[in-house]
């Protein structure tokens, strides 16, 4: 059938190129909309893949508003999204009204829970790398850190320490991205404007202490003395900044996880494999990493996907090859019809016999 894929700005490559794979080695052609907030990579995009698949095969389109808008109502034969929850329910909507079957790629907020036995300079080294990838503008980065009782400290500073390792400097460090635009820049400083006047401790990382004034660019930022009620604890952060919760035990920590909307990650620090396959069975999130952080995307033969609020629907390798396909069961006789004699009327001595024999 056709495919059509809703591709997010932060990682338009990789998540208009890993679906239309997919789609296509399931037998399909494919319709890409990429976002309206990366135009230039729209554009380059759809030069380059017009070089090697036909219109009819694999057409891209570019634009925001109405092409966004009338792009979710086409009549696909499946539809993929990746993006916010919020614009997922839309597309979701728009896709109910033709019956397309949808696979939601969102996001949520991923936790990182570190038990108390875990050495805290491994898991800062793997929660930064996570954190700081793509400035934090990545679905599955880690969103806020449970950290043992007393031990908060012990954190800041290793997660400080590797930072600084990783990003000795920031303002033109091309390692180091910037946040997308102003309206996406904006809303992390309201988030971290609202936590600060709700009594959170705000520590920017900045190794350099060098000035980001007049640019994207935001300092690394671990926020204290975190409350429920704060914005920052209620959305997706999807940005350097990076909440830290002290719990009393492993239990309060999950008890943390499943009250809140299921996410597309959790990450879990603990080299015991008993305690390991106890979170994993007592949390739902889209996928889980142990000791490990963001690194599960990129392996090809493992499902990847939401659950909740967080998605629906799963994709890369084998499942891939199944949501993109319609398994339709085909049955075929031969010229022997069997079924002749079990037909009516139902009083021949076949059907004695499997009356008196097989159905008693």
């Amino acid at each position: 059938g056709v495919v059509g894929v809703i591709v997010p700005w932060n990682y338009p490559i990789f998540l208009a190129i890993g679906p239309l794979t997919a789609a296509l080695a399931a037998g399909n052609r494919v319709m890409i909309k990429m976002s309206g907030f990366t135009p230039r990579l729209g554009d380059t995009m759809k030069a380059m893949l017009s070089e090697v698949f036909s219109d009819d095969l694999v057409a891209v389109f570019t634009g925001r508003g109405e092409i966004s808008e009338a792009f979710s109502h086409l009549p696909f034969d499946q539809l993929t999204f990746t993006g916010s929850t919020q614009v997922g329910k839309t597309v979701m909507a728009a896709a109910a009204a033709n019956l397309t079957p949808v696979l939601l790629e969102l996001g949520g907020k991923s936790p990182a829970i570190i038990h108390e036995s875990f050495p805290m300079a491994d898991a800062a080294e793997r929660i930064a790398f996570g954190k700081c990838w793509n400035a934090g503008q990545t679905c599955v980065a880690p969103d806020y850190v449970l950290c043992p009782r007393g031990r908060s400290q012990e954190f800041i500073n290793a997660f400080t320490a590797q930072i600084g390792k990783m990003y000795p400097t920031m303002l033109d460090n091309p390692d180091y991205t910037s946040v997308i635009n102003d309206k996406q820049y904006r809303r992390l400083q309201n988030y971290l404007q609202d936590a600060q006047q709700r009594g959170a401790r705000i520590i920017e990382i900045n190794p350099s202490h060098e000035s980001f004034e007049s640019t994207r660019k935001m300092p690394v930022t671990l926020v204290l003395d975190i409350t429920p009620d704060m914005q920052i604890m209620q959305n997706e952060i999807f940005g350097p900044v990076l909440p830290v919760i002290e719990v009393n035990s492993l239990d309060e920590a999950l008890r943390f996880v499943n009250d809140r909307p299921r996410p597309l990650a959790l990450y879990y620090f603990d080299y015991n494999e008993a305690r390991g396959e106890y979170v994993s069975s007592h949390t739902h999130s889209g996928g889980l990493g142990i000791n490990e952080v963001v690194s599960h995307v990129g392996v090809e033969d493992l499902p990847f996907g939401g659950v909740g609020p967080s998605g629906m629907g799963r994709y890369h390798g084998q499942e891939g090859f199944l949501t993109y396909s319609n398994a339709k069961g085909v049955l075929e006789k031969p010229k022997f019809y069997a079924l002749r004699y079990f037909l009516p009327p139902f009083n021949k001595g076949l059907h004695k016999f499997m009356k008196a024999y097989l159905l008693r």
